[in-house]
């Protein structure tokens, strides 16, 4: 699967064209494409490659022992521990690129894998010339034990890779020639994952998409979430109530813990384990001074796939488990796809700002709110006093002059540096514009953005 990287891959050649020894840390979601990484960084250069799983230490280090044995050809390799292999290798003398992935799963079925590596790391690896990479997709564990400050492994990391979800235009280049409407709607659902685009077919309706690879409990796609999750969380039934909760709409603490009905505590508590797993995010206006200590903040699941499953499989999944998707597909999705993709269109019309040639640039761009009221995107520049409101607007019809009236009117409510600042005005639509929305635009000095835009913006069907 075709996957851009070339920023990360061009990072690891600069690291391996040094030639001294490296121990580098690659971390990130589950399917976001670590091990490809590494497989394309590695495919031309000698390397052993061990991937860790979940059965006790001794039969782990036996299977590792076969494979330094069967690259080195040497039929009776037998290991005591960790730094027994990382010794051995060591003293090879060789340029070799050595991977332990799922490198929390070692440390699973052995706690002190930690402290074996740092020893292996100090004693042998570090004055050699081996190019060393543990990898692993439990994020709070890599997070806590290999990066943490308390970890024995602090440190001693000569670089690392937090590979991210991939950004829209990416998913473009995945599926050349697609309409940039069923691009919206696909990006909506899979987000940032190139392990799911794979999933989905552009030669169909993304209702059909949905009903044969996500309300199907024979693909993979229809389970991913509660097995990721079930990956991460020995008990998942709270987490898996908060999240519900925060799909329906429910993003304030207050609101989250009276759906949930949990303990205001253990909803904060629990909150946080999900921010430190990047599952959740707190979004606070884009205009506060101190985010951190807002008290404006909105819970919001990161992940599209994770967000789409919430609102729409688990609250479904007896009719989808019975082998009867038509029921939540007329009864729910028909009713509320549309409002769902209307969300995260907002998202892509602000990841297009940065894209775009605007007179001005802006060094943030998010969300507004205060109260009832809100905006889609504002963005400011903070040297220069400039600010940017922008409405996004997913609908059937043609955007209408009154949409532009009321950005105007909430622009007003928006308190940032009133006295100096210069203000600009972006509405985006689906469907475009009426004529009296044009001409009221024109007068008012409001630019107007149609999906073609954005697409241009993003290098779709290009």
């Amino acid at each position: 699967m075709f996957v851009n990287r070339t920023k990360e891959l061009s990072w690891l050649e600069e690291r391996y064209k040094k030639g001294g020894s490296e121990f580098i840390v690659v971390y990130g979601k589950r399917r976001v494409g670590k091990t490809e990484l590494m497989k394309q960084f590695f495919r031309e250069r000698p390397h052993i490659f061990y991937l860790a799983d979940k059965r006790s230490s001794q039969e782990q280090l036996k299977d590792a022992s076969a494979i330094i044995g069967r690259y080195f050809e040497e039929k009776f390799l037998e290991f005591r521990d960790w730094s027994d292999v990382l010794e051995y290798i060591a003293t090879r003398d060789k340029r070799i690129v050595l991977v332990i992935d799922e490198f929390p799963y070692l440390m699973e079925n052995d706690p002190a894998i930690p402290s074996i590596f740092q020893k292996g790391w100090d004693l042998h690896l570090k004055n050699s010339r081996i190019f060393l990479m543990v990898c692993g997709s439990s994020i709070g564990m890599m997070e806590r034990h290999v990066l943490g400050y308390k970890s024995p492994l602090y440190g001693r990391r000569t670089g690392q890779i937090h590979l991210k979800p991939m950004k829209p235009g990416a998913m473009a280049e995945y599926f050349p020639g697609i309409d940039v409407e069923r691009f919206i709607e696909f990006y909506s659902i899979l987000g940032g994952i190139p392990a799911y685009w794979r999933f989905f077919d552009p030669k169909i309706s993304v209702m059909e998409n949905i009903k044969r690879y996500i309300f199907n409990k024979e693909e993979p796609l229809f389970g991913e979430v509660d097995f990721v999750l079930r990956e991460e969380f020995r008990e998942p039934r709270n987490y898996f109530s908060i999240l519900r909760a925060i799909s329906f709409g429910k993003t304030r603490l207050n609101d989250i813990v009276q759906e949930t009905g949990l303990d205001r505590g253990l909803v904060s508590k629990y909150l946080s384990v999900l921010r430190e797993l990047h599952v959740v995010v707190k979004e606070v206006p884009v205009t506060e001074r101190d985010p951190e200590r807002s008290r404006k903040g909105l819970y919001r699941i990161q992940e599209n796939l994770f967000k789409f499953w919430f609102r729409f499989v688990h609250p479904n999944r007896n009719y989808i488990e019975e082998g009867r998707p038509d029921i939540p597909i007329n009864e729910d999705l028909k009713q509320n796809l549309s409002l769902f993709i209307s969300f995260e269109f907002e998202n892509i019309c602000r990841e297009s700002l940065w894209k775009i040639d605007l007179p001005v640039t802006f060094n943030k761009l998010g969300k507004w709110w205060q109260g009832e009221e809100e905006l889609d995107i504002v963005g400011l520049n903070e040297k220069t006093n400039d600010i940017l409101f922008a409405e996004c607007k997913w609908r059937n019809r043609r955007t209408r002059m009154e949409v532009a009236k009321e950005l105007l009117k909430r622009s007003e409510k928006v308190a940032w540096r009133n006295d100096v600042r210069k203000e600009h005005f972006i509405i985006f639509s689906r469907s475009g514009f009426s004529s009296s929305c044009r001409d009221f635009c024109n007068e008012n000095n409001i630019a107007l953005l149609d999906l073609e835009d954005v697409g241009k913006s993003l290098n779709i069907n290009s």
